[in-house]
Protein backbone atom coordinates (compact mmCIF):
# COMPACT_ATOMS: atom_id res chain seq x y z
CA UNK A 1 0.00 0.00 0.00
CA UNK A 2 2.70 2.25 0.77
CA UNK A 3 4.45 1.67 -3.18
CA UNK A 4 1.14 3.08 -4.41
CA UNK A 5 0.50 6.37 -2.16
CA UNK A 6 4.16 6.99 -2.83
CA UNK A 7 4.10 7.27 -6.51
CA UNK A 8 0.24 8.44 -6.61
CA UNK A 9 1.71 11.44 -4.48
CA UNK A 10 3.97 11.90 -6.34
CA UNK A 11 2.41 12.36 -9.83
CA UNK A 12 -0.24 14.27 -8.11
CA UNK A 13 2.78 16.87 -6.75
CA UNK A 14 4.13 16.67 -10.61
CA UNK A 15 0.74 17.66 -11.77
CA UNK A 16 0.04 20.58 -9.56
CA UNK A 17 4.01 21.95 -10.72
CA UNK A 18 2.49 21.38 -14.02
CA UNK A 19 -0.44 23.49 -13.36
CA UNK A 20 1.17 26.41 -11.73
CA UNK A 21 3.86 26.44 -14.30
CA UNK A 22 1.13 26.96 -17.24
CA UNK A 23 -0.43 29.29 -15.24
CA UNK A 24 2.60 31.45 -14.52
CA UNK A 25 3.62 31.49 -18.17
CA UNK A 26 0.29 32.86 -19.04
CA UNK A 27 0.50 35.41 -16.28
CA UNK A 28 4.03 36.26 -17.63
CA UNK A 29 2.50 36.85 -21.38
CA UNK A 30 -0.16 39.11 -20.01
CA UNK A 31 2.61 41.27 -18.18
CA UNK A 32 5.12 40.92 -20.70
CA UNK A 33 1.76 42.89 -22.81
CA UNK A 34 1.28 45.41 -20.42
CA UNK A 35 5.15 46.22 -19.85
CA UNK A 36 5.10 46.62 -23.84
CA UNK A 37 2.12 49.37 -23.79
CA UNK A 38 4.31 51.25 -20.33
CA UNK A 39 6.61 53.63 -20.79
CA UNK A 40 10.43 52.13 -19.84
CA UNK A 41 11.65 53.07 -16.31
CA UNK A 42 14.08 55.83 -16.21
CA UNK A 43 18.01 55.29 -16.02
CA UNK A 44 18.39 55.76 -12.47
CA UNK A 45 21.46 58.77 -13.45
CA UNK A 46 18.85 60.65 -14.96
CA UNK A 47 16.91 61.60 -11.76
CA UNK A 48 20.07 62.45 -9.64
CA UNK A 49 18.74 64.14 -6.40
CA UNK A 50 21.28 66.90 -5.52
CA UNK A 51 21.39 68.36 -2.27
CA UNK A 52 20.33 72.33 -1.27
CA UNK A 53 23.24 74.68 -1.39
CA UNK A 54 24.32 75.45 2.30
CA UNK A 55 25.76 78.60 3.19
CA UNK A 56 28.71 77.96 4.98
CA UNK A 57 30.06 81.22 5.78
CA UNK A 58 26.98 82.44 7.79
CA UNK A 59 26.53 79.25 9.35
CA UNK A 60 25.66 78.98 13.15
CA UNK A 61 27.68 77.78 15.55
CA UNK A 62 26.07 75.69 17.89
CA UNK A 63 27.80 75.98 20.82
CA UNK A 64 27.77 79.82 20.21
CA UNK A 65 25.16 81.35 23.00
CA UNK A 66 22.72 84.39 21.77
CA UNK A 67 24.66 87.01 23.74
CA UNK A 68 28.21 86.18 22.91
CA UNK A 69 26.39 86.47 19.24
CA UNK A 70 25.01 90.07 19.73
CA UNK A 71 28.40 90.86 21.39
CA UNK A 72 30.18 89.57 18.44
CA UNK A 73 28.01 91.79 16.22
CA UNK A 74 28.37 94.60 18.06
CA UNK A 75 31.96 94.73 18.21
CA UNK A 76 32.05 94.16 13.76
CA UNK A 77 29.63 97.18 13.65
CA UNK A 78 32.32 99.52 16.03
CA UNK A 79 34.91 98.68 13.79
CA UNK A 80 32.97 98.92 10.80
CA UNK A 81 32.46 102.49 12.40
CA UNK A 82 35.86 102.98 13.12
CA UNK A 83 36.87 102.10 9.74
CA UNK A 84 34.98 105.04 7.94
CA UNK A 85 36.85 107.78 6.41
CA UNK A 86 35.28 110.23 8.86
CA UNK A 87 37.93 108.64 11.67
CA UNK A 88 40.74 108.28 9.15
CA UNK A 89 41.75 112.27 9.80
CA UNK A 90 44.28 112.92 12.82
CA UNK A 91 42.35 113.42 16.66
CA UNK A 92 42.03 117.35 17.82
CA UNK A 93 43.50 117.25 21.74
CA UNK A 94 39.68 118.61 22.43
CA UNK A 95 38.56 114.77 21.18
CA UNK A 96 39.90 113.25 24.53
CA UNK A 97 37.62 114.89 26.47
CA UNK A 98 34.01 113.70 26.87
CA UNK A 99 31.53 116.98 26.26
CA UNK A 100 30.12 117.08 29.83
CA UNK A 101 34.49 117.99 30.89
CA UNK A 102 34.47 120.96 28.51
CA UNK A 103 32.51 124.37 29.22
CA UNK A 104 32.14 127.08 27.29
CA UNK A 105 33.76 130.11 29.11
CA UNK A 106 32.89 133.06 26.06
CA UNK A 107 31.99 133.60 22.77
CA UNK A 108 33.19 136.55 20.50
CA UNK A 109 32.50 138.08 17.08
CA UNK A 110 35.13 139.82 15.31
CA UNK A 111 33.29 142.75 12.27
CA UNK A 112 32.77 140.89 9.16
CA UNK A 113 34.03 137.26 10.52
CA UNK A 114 32.31 134.35 11.87
CA UNK A 115 31.65 133.58 15.85
CA UNK A 116 34.67 132.04 17.36
CA UNK A 117 33.96 130.41 21.35
CA UNK A 118 36.66 130.04 24.04
CA UNK A 119 36.43 126.47 25.47
CA UNK A 120 37.82 125.18 28.67
CA UNK A 121 38.43 121.42 29.73
CA UNK A 122 38.40 119.82 32.63
CA UNK A 123 42.13 120.94 33.53
CA UNK A 124 41.39 124.51 33.26
CA UNK A 125 43.18 124.99 29.63
CA UNK A 126 40.93 127.34 27.75
CA UNK A 127 41.01 126.68 23.68
CA UNK A 128 39.48 128.51 20.96
CA UNK A 129 37.30 126.66 18.41
CA UNK A 130 35.27 127.74 15.66
CA UNK A 131 32.63 126.34 12.99
CA UNK A 132 34.21 122.87 11.26
CA UNK A 133 36.61 122.06 14.42
CA UNK A 134 35.65 118.47 16.40
CA UNK A 135 35.10 118.22 20.29
CA UNK A 136 34.38 115.38 22.08
CA UNK A 137 34.95 111.45 21.90
CA UNK A 138 32.28 111.19 19.50
CA UNK A 139 33.58 113.59 16.89
CA UNK A 140 31.29 115.86 17.17
CA UNK A 141 31.69 118.74 14.74
CA UNK A 142 31.22 122.20 15.32
CA UNK A 143 28.04 123.40 12.82
CA UNK A 144 27.18 126.68 14.11
CA UNK A 145 28.09 129.57 17.29
CA UNK A 146 26.07 132.27 18.17
CA UNK A 147 26.14 134.35 21.26
CA UNK A 148 25.65 131.64 23.93
CA UNK A 149 25.57 128.37 22.09
CA UNK A 150 27.82 125.92 20.54
CA UNK A 151 25.93 123.73 18.15
CA UNK A 152 27.35 120.25 17.72
CA UNK A 153 26.74 117.33 15.23
CA UNK A 154 28.14 113.44 16.25
CA UNK A 155 27.54 110.87 14.74
CA UNK A 156 26.33 107.82 16.58
CA UNK A 157 25.33 104.21 15.86
CA UNK A 158 22.03 102.96 16.04
CA UNK A 159 21.01 99.42 17.24
CA UNK A 160 20.67 98.49 13.49
CA UNK A 161 23.85 99.27 13.21
CA UNK A 162 23.94 102.79 10.69
CA UNK A 163 25.23 105.71 11.25
CA UNK A 164 22.85 108.62 12.85
CA UNK A 165 23.75 111.77 12.78
CA UNK A 166 22.72 113.39 16.88
CA UNK A 167 22.28 117.52 17.36
CA UNK A 168 24.32 118.28 20.80
CA UNK A 169 24.87 121.81 22.18
CA UNK A 170 26.86 123.34 24.57
CA UNK A 171 25.74 126.75 26.69
CA UNK A 172 27.63 129.23 27.87
CA UNK A 173 27.55 128.93 31.44
CA UNK A 174 27.64 132.08 34.53
CA UNK A 175 31.12 132.55 35.65
CA UNK A 176 29.79 133.64 38.94
CA UNK A 177 27.13 130.09 39.20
Amino acid sequence: MKSIFLPLFSLMLCLICLSSASANTAKNVQDAATVEQEPAMPDAMSRLIRAPTMDLIHLRDPFLSSFEKSRMEEAKLIRIYKAKPINARPRGILERFDLSTLTIVGTYKKQGQDWVASIQDSTGKAYTVRRGHYLGKRSGRIEKIDGSTVYLVEKIINPAGDSVDRQVTLTLSEVND
